[in-house]
């Protein structure tokens, strides 16, 4: 059989570029250091402790990285819907090349946390997903980018997805609790908005208002009136910007074990 020149150039082009290829793969693949988390992140995790009887906890805060291996942080954490009660720490990082990281941080307290993660995107995109690995705890949450330049009143301003899920445990038995719907922020203080609400199996429609505070480094603190719930406060972080623009929050008030998400539409 005859080949012409071209076709065997062809092949030949094809045969170098499938190494050259899985090459520049594994080198884009191995790029992270240290140097990859710098900065502050909102987060936002749920945790549950292997006790008798169990211990759940809904937690947020905001981390922040050094560069250098080295983070502190703030939470706010609802054990078991006793309500908010707000914590501090610092750690250590790790960064591997191939953008995996391992981590602890040490509450005033004295208790540590080790966790593992994995880093995605970058710039305001970034984000890292951890999981707790100390003995007897199974928790899972997510770090996501706050705005460099920080936050204020109109960094929430217009359309956004609202969802959530939870356990209301101010009732007997405890009585799981999730809902979505649509709000809108006023970028002035206020907002209102409509969702749907599945407690038990039962879905309630729901209308609120309510109002919001934020600081210079992005906290969000919210307190709304339901139709359906009543008085509700919450608490989380602004991340993200423009289209990717969030915001993650517990609930503070006792009786609640509930974290939700709004999300710009």
């Amino acid at each position: 059989m005859k080949f012409s020149k071209a076709y065997i150039l062809t092949w030949a082009l094809v045969l170098f570029a499938v190494p050259l290829a899985a090459q520049m793969d594994s080198a884009h693949a191995k790029h992270c250091s240290l140097a990859t988390l710098n900065g502050s992140f909102g987060f936002y995790a749920q945790a549950m402790v292997v006790t008798q009887p169990p211990v759940q906890i809904v937690t947020t805060g905001i981390i922040t990285y050094d560069g250098k291996g080295n983070l502190s942080g703030e939470s706010m954490n609802n054990v078991d819907g006793s309500g908010g009660m707000p914590d501090s720490f610092t750690g250590t990082y790790t960064v591997y090349p191939d953008c995996t990281l391992s981590g602890q941080h040490t509450s005033p307290a004295g208790e540590t946390l080790h966790y593992v993660g994995t880093i995605t995107g970058s710039g305001i995109l970034q984000e890292i997903h951890f999981v707790v690995t100390d003995p007897g705890v199974v928790a899972y949450g997510t770090d996501k980018r706050i705005p460099p330049g920080g936050c204020s009143l109109a960094s929430l301003k217009g359309s956004y997805a609202l969802f959530g899920q939870g356990t209301v445990t101010a009732y007997t038995p405890p009585a799981l609790i999730a809902h979505a719907g649509v709000l809108s922020y006023d970028g002035r203080g206020k907002f209102a908005g409509k969702d749907t609400i599945a407690l038990n199996g039962t879905t309630v429609p729901d209308t609120f208002t309510g109002t919001y505070t934020v600081t210079a480094d992005c906290t969000v603190s919210v307190e709304i009136f339901s139709t359906a719930v009543g008085v509700v406060h919450e608490l989380g972080r602004v991340t993200g910007d423009g289209k990717s623009r969030e915001v993650h929050l517990i609930v503070t008030d006792p009786g609640f074990m509930v974290v939700e998400a709004t999300r710009k539409q």
